[in-house]
């Protein structure tokens, strides 16, 4: 298979003050991690992650170059600023062609469904579904059509189309989309008092994003999604 090559040079230096002159400089921090292998922080071009997401290879699996002996990982985490449009923070996982692994998969609603041309509200219960393969078979994202669902109707993980290769890990009873009545909608809103909680926590989150990121690069955590990986013969 085809690899997408990303140059990636190893960093002495970490901390807060030296991720920020990084990203000045137009550089993200990252690490490296995966395979029982000791973690390794990196700095990569922002322009050149722009570009991978910009091309459609958020899941490619990625050739990094720049470093010692062959190298291929996929990105498993990336932290960034939307406003500013700038990259903080980048996880790379490194990865087996023969080894499955657990992450999770973008899904993205296309078609306009019949209740909402009639009044419904389309409800996205879940935004990615979580899945187990190996790193060739991992798609892009996920396309659900929702064009033929109408008010009180729902989509389940269950009536998902099947990906080659790749099992979801979801419960299968677990709604994935719905279209409901404005009513239903509006019963359940927020209350007002625990949406101010969530935007006063959004605003912290943002705030400390950039020291999460480096600590995250100091002490790396094993992300949520990683699961225990397992060999599988093709």
């Amino acid at each position: 298979m085809d690899f997408i090559e990303l140059d990636a040079k190893e960093r002495n230096k970490i901390g807060k003050s030296s991720s920020r002159q990084l990203r000045i400089e137009g550089l993200v921090p990252a690490i490296l991690y995966g395979n029982s292998e000791e973690p390794v922080t990196l700095q990569v071009k922002g322009r050149d992650i722009a570009k991978l997401i910009q091309n459609g290879n958020r899941n490619a699996v990625l050739k990094l170059t720049g470093l010692k002996g062959e190298v291929t990982a996929i990105i498993k985490d990336i932290q960034r600023e939307h406003t500013k449009d700038l990259f903080l923070h980048l996880d790379l996982l490194r990865v087996a062609m023969d080894t499955e692994i657990d992450t999770a998969l973008a899904i993205e609603f296309v078609g306009e469904a019949e209740g909402v041309k009639l009044g419904g509200v389309l409800q996205q219960n879940l935004r990615e579904l979580h899945i187990s393969a190996l790193p060739k078979d991992i798609p892009e994202k996920y396309e659900l059509d929702v064009s033929e669902l109408e008010i009180g109707s729902a989509i389940k993980i269950e009536d998902l189309k099947t990906i080659p290769g790749v099992e979801v890990t979801d419960n299968p009873e677990e709604i994935v989309v719905s279209v409901v009545t404005p009513t239903e909608l509006k019963e359940e809103e927020i209350a007002p008092a625990e949406e101010e909680e969530l935007e006063e926590g959004a605003e912290a989150a943002e705030e400390g994003a950039e020291e999460g990121a480096e600590e995250g690069a100091e002490k790396p955590k094993q992300p949520e999604r990683v699961g225990e990986e397992k060999s599988k013969k093709e």
